[in-house]
């Protein structure tokens, strides 16, 4: 069924962006784990070596904000599209506390299982100047292929990344799906307790 879809991907969108959220960016240094000149995706050890220009963040309570700028699914009915959109149109907020074991993993989640157990890849992985520029593709037999494009920039404390994603051939009637959301995150203060 085409909300399954929906959900499938929206899943999938909103934990590649809270990997990013949690785990962008970097306030000097420069590393890239770009394939584009070698036609292979990046290993694992040069997005490792490109992530150490990324700061850890600081551990703390954080509030998030996730934005979905634009969804459009050609292929949906008129009904479920409204729907679809009317639940994305608000903004989420939450608060969660990250601990300080959690900061001190850094970046672990980004790479761990990452073309392993998953059906994804990183075809590009660069930090720059604390700007966080990344493409991932996630192919699933019966869903289609997302082409996931990630781009911000964080410090310790904030966060603030856009990612764009693209399906295509999956089953009608989601056959096609462009997403764009938007993460940004704060620390407000210590965690209690």
């Amino acid at each position: 069924m085409a909300q399954g879809r929906v959900r499938f991907y929206a899943g999938l969108a909103l934990a590649t962006l809270a990997l990013a959220g949690c785990s962008s960016g970097g306030d000097g240094g420069a590393g890239s784990a770009d394939a584009a000149g070698r036609g292979e995706p990046p290993s694992l050890a040069e997005m490792k070596e490109a992530a150490k220009g990324l700061v850890k963040p600081e551990p703390g309570l954080y509030a998030r904000t996730i934005t979905i700028e634009n969804f459009d699914a050609p292929g949906l009915p008129a009904e479920i599209a409204g729907q679809v959109k009317g639940m994305m149109a608000r903004d989420r907020t939450e608060n969660f506390c990250l601990t300080k074991a959690e900061a001190e993993e850094g970046f672990r989640d980004m790479f761990e299982n990452v073309g392993e157990t998953s059906n994804c890849s990183y075809d590009r992985f660069a930090v720059t100047d604390g700007a966080l520029d990344a493409q991932m593709t996630c192919a699933h037999p019966s869903q289609g292929t997302a082409v996931m494009t990630l781009q911000g920039t964080a410090s310790a404390t904030t966060s603030d990344v856009t990612m764009d994603m693209k399906v295509t051939g999956g089953q009608a009637p989601m056959s096609e799906m462009n997403m764009k959301m938007r993460m940004v995150s704060k620390r407000t203060g210590d965690c209690e307790g």
